[in-house]
């Protein structure tokens, strides 16, 4: 079980990490989007 200890402690500091990465991925996936389409978009236009 100790020997366990060293790797576990970085995965138990990295978990909230990843909750809070899952609740805002969607936010930066749609502000991805939306830059794209913007950026294609002004490439049609002009």
């Amino acid at each position: 079980m100790n020997v366990m200890q060293p790797i576990l402690k970085p995965l138990n500091n990295l978990l909230p990490v990843s909750k809070k990465v899952k609740k805002y991925l969607p936010f930066f996936i749609g502000f991805k989007l939306l830059t794209f389409t913007g950026f294609l978009t002004y490439i049609m236009n002009h």
